[in-house]
């Protein structure tokens, strides 16, 4: 499982790489380490809405859900879901069918155990560009909307920095995004994304120790947090 992403790039950075806008410019600012265990947004682009970058909080909960993020995620942590719950879970499988989205991120963290210590790394793209990584999302009594990774195992990359759980997100090339948001695609084709995910040329840098508990933001000098370059 993933409970750490990164978003730091900058909106024109996002809007060049995709193509679209964001839907709400001014509340969009970049972020280096976005924690889901604190109630936080991410950009999305949802099945209904292609053409904009919205936003959504990390945390799938079910459909016109009244009570807040806090209530449901302390008992049952939707950050991430497996396929078999978006196949199996009534309320979870109406939004695989009908309400996909695409998270974008800058990257993710990952973690490994080894010789008795947990070690970081932090996976990105080579090019340090923003990618998407699949997902679901509902829209909340409220209107605003709530969304999950889709998880899959991990691949032999992301094993070598990836072993306290054998769970990764799914990454969405940009050729498969119009697929994965189309309410029309079958769901055996969908199925086919999550469990044969195109790869991407991907990198990956281990942290320091301390990189989780500097209060960074997007001015922080981060270079000097990585303490090796792995490929």
């Amino acid at each position: 499982m993933i409970y750490k992403l990164s978003n730091d790039a900058g909106k024109e950075m996002i809007e060049e790489e995709f193509g679209i806008p964001l839907r709400y410019p001014n509340l969009f600012k970049p972020n280096p380490i976005v924690n889901g265990f604190n109630e936080t947004n991410l950009c999305v682009v949802t099945t209904e809405n292609p053409t904009e970058i919205s936003l959504a909080i990390w945390g799938l909960m079910p459909q016109n859900f009244k009570e807040d993020w806090h209530t449901f995620q302390d008992n049952a942590n939707t950050l991430n879901v497996k396929l078999e719950e978006l196949e199996s879970i009534p309320w979870m499988q109406e939004s695989f069918e009908q309400r996909r989205c695409l998270i974008i991120v800058t990257g993710f963290y990952t973690h490994l155990l080894e010789n008795g210590n947990t070690c970081s790394y932090y996976i990105y793209q080579a090019s340090g560009k923003p990618f998407y990584l699949a997902g679901t999302y509902n829209i909340l009594n409220d209107g605003f909307l709530c969304t999950a990774l889709t998880v899959n195992k991990t691949d032999a990359f992301l094993s070598s920095y990836h072993n306290i759980s054998n769970l990764a997100p799914v990454i969405i090339p940009k050729n498969q995004a119009s697929s994965w948001l189309n309410k029309d695609t079958a769901i055996d084709d969908l199925e086919d994304i999550i469990e044969r995910p195109k790869k991407l040329n991907l990198e990956a840098k281990r942290m320091s120790n301390e990189f989780f508990l500097k209060n960074l933001t997007a001015n922080t000098q981060t270079d000097a947090l990585f303490v090796g370059f792995t490929h």
